[in-house]
């Protein structure tokens, strides 16, 4: 059995323009010489071929998901969507809706990232969860609104915010109560600052104080203040958490959530001073950790048998690693939203640096990711996934020099990988998750700092591989198990691997 090393290059679109394409400037000769002298094949990860909408990116954690999956995956959008059907029928719905009927005086706070950029959330979903309260008498509805610029373009954050002054007009209920970046409402690297500053806004109302929503969007846009970074502002003080209120997280994904609920949901909490609260209940789509519980509308959307469990449930070792950024990915998305202990699996999470430095360092933590991947390699792991999250992070700023920096430094370290692994007797694997350095600006060169619908690498580093022509994220699974000479289980698609044969 051979022993893999697979290598994650998060946000790398394959694309053959060189026109705003970051990754071709960075002139990438170790991947280069892999893409050149390896069998290679480009997979499809966004649209149809991975089970999303015609014209939806793909991300990171869906990507991951799929990876691991070895299918393609109900997405949790979908899954809410399907939600609102039947929401009435739902029992922790009618809980809510009980509550609210004996206690009128008491509010529901719709909490959530305010755009349609289908990653953490649906803006729809504000918009079909605020009516169904409307509906059922509820009258004192706050938004909480946190404004997105790296799923969305920069800029478009106005036009989701006009939107719900629109519907909280037309229904006459409700109001905004706050609007905040996600840097500071989303941080999952334990920036407590950050998070702090969001806490201290919907519970005491410290922030910018306006009376219309839009004019401290307008005056950010002349200050040069992105989306992503709005800072905290109160729009109306009676819209604040307080005491025996229903707070509901908007969010399906769960991984920015776990931050900022955690001073809501953990009585022993200390990494900054915080309201008491007897009586608050905190809903959620999907669970959203097993230590933080929520009252979730719906189970966790939970993968059976991914790559990762299969591998441990036939005794072989594992190791994961990533910096901060991408550490979920290739644990908990990896897994098939599992996030328990996996036998034989030992997780590696390096930190990563503050976000407003990834400009001035588009280095990020690729080199002690590095040390550790190496680490593990001389420790004689069975199967090691390691994720690079620079040309993904970086991307995302739509900064053309500071990405194509970013892709020299995984390239880098890339090389010195192939190295260690020829030494300790490793089969590369090198693969990306979905597009974005790829296309860093558009025709008029405006920056683009979203991901892409690119294609995506997959590579093996063995001469006697042959690979089809093309496949997509789903084959990564079934071809690793197919080249490992392990049987694919059958909740995988046993005949899509990619491996069309060997040359003897």
């Amino acid at each position: 059995m051979k022993k893999i090393l697979t290598i994650i290059l998060d946000g790398f679109g394959q694309r053959d323009e060189e026109d705003g394409n970051a990754i071709k400037a960075a002139r990438m000769k170790n991947y280069e010489s892999l893409w050149e002298n390896y069998p290679h094949t480009t997979l499809y990860a966004s649209e149809e071929p991975i089970g999303l909408r015609k014209g939806q990116f793909g991300n990171s954690e869906i990507g991951h998901t799929i990876i691991g999956a070895g299918r393609i995956v109900k997405q949790s959008e979908s899954i809410v969507d399907e939600l609102f059907e039947n929401l009435d029928d739902n029992l922790t719905f009618q809980m809510l809706i009980d509550y609210t009927r004996s206690n009128p005086e008491k509010a529901v706070h719709l909490m959530g990232l305010c755009s349609d950029g289908l990653v953490h959330s649906d803006i729809n979903h504000f918009v079909k969860l605020f009516n169904r309260l409307a509906d059922n008498g509820v009258r004192n509805i706050y938004f909480h609104l946190i404004t997105d610029g790296k799923d969305t373009p920069n800029g478009s954050a106005i036009e989701y915010v006009k939107k719900i002054v629109d519907l909280i007009n037309e229904r006459e209920v409700g109001s905004i109560a706050t609007i905040c970046g996600r840097t500071y409402a989303m941080d999952r690297d334990q920036r407590w600052i950050r998070t702090k500053k969001y806490y201290d806004l919907i519970t005491t109302g410290q922030g910018y104080k306006f009376k219309d929503p839009i004019e401290p969007i307008e005056i950010s846009y002349k200050e040069d203040i992105p989306d992503n970074e709005i800072k905290p502002i109160i729009i109306d003080p009676k819209g604040l958490i307080n005491d025996g209120d229903s707070l509901i997280w908007i969010n399906y994904r769960m991984d920015r959530g776990k931050q900022i609920l955690t001073p809501f949901l953990t009585k022993d909490f200390k990494e900054f001073d915080t309201v008491k609260y007897d009586n608050l209940n905190v809903y959620s789509f999907f669970p959203i950790d097993k230590e933080l519980k929520t009252n979730s509308f719906l189970p966790t959307n939970q993968v059976e048998n991914p790559l990762g469990i299969y591998l441990s449930n036939l005794g072989l070792s594992q190791a994961r690693v990533a910096e901060g950024q991408k550490y979920s990915h290739v644990t908990f998305f990896f897994d098939g939203s599992y996030s328990g202990k996996i036998d034989k699996c030992d997780k590696y999470m390096i930190p990563s640096n503050d976000p407003r430095t990834f400009i001035q360092k588009p280095e990020m933590s690729a080199v002690d990711v590095t040390k550790k991947a190496i680490d593990c390699m001389q420790k004689d792991y069975d199967f090691i996934l390691v994720n690079f999250a620079n040309p993904d992070i970086v991307g995302h700023t739509g900064d053309w020099n500071a990405t194509v920096k970013a892709c020299i430094t995984v390239d880098i370290c890339l090389g010195k990988l192939m190295e260690v692994a020829d030494d300790n007797f490793y089969k590369i694997i090198v693969l990306g998750d979905h597009g974005n350095a790829d296309i860093m600006y558009d025709e008029e060169k405006n920056p683009v700092p979203t991901h892409t619908l690119s294609k995506v690498p997959f590579i093996i580093a063995d001469k006697k591989v042959k690979l089809a022509n093309e496949g997509s994220l789903i084959n990564v699974a079934p071809t690793i198990l197919d080249y490992m000479d392990i049987a694919i289980p059958k909740e995988m698609n046993e005949s899509s691997s990619l491996i069309i044969g060997y040359d003897e």
